[in-house]
């Protein structure tokens, strides 16, 4: 990795570092489980989520994208071969 590449790879970092993004704190492992409720029948935007493509959530704010954000990265962490990243832009 060229010297470019790593401080620009540190600055975005640190930038992530900064944002403090409201975490929902488990004591439960399955606390978002049993709390989240999806917007449609049969857990549709979160079985749309976890298909393999790119999804776009759009909505107001306080609309419950954050939350189903959630639900959809506590899928993800339970597997052993994926990765979940949160970039808020």
């Amino acid at each position: 990795m060229n010297q470019l590449t790593q401080d620009t790879f540190l600055k975005l970092v640190e930038s992530l570092r900064k944002y403090q993004r409201a975490e929902l704190i488990e004591e439960n492992e399955n606390l978002i489980e049993t709390l989240y409720t999806d917007p449609f029948p049969n857990d549709f935007v979160l079985k749309t989520m976890l298909q393999d493509q790119t999804t776009l959530l759009i909505g107001r704010k306080g609309t419950g994208k954050s939350t189903i954000i959630n639900r959809f990265q506590h899928e993800i962490r339970k597997s052993n071969d994926k990765l979940s990243l949160y970039v808020d832009v």
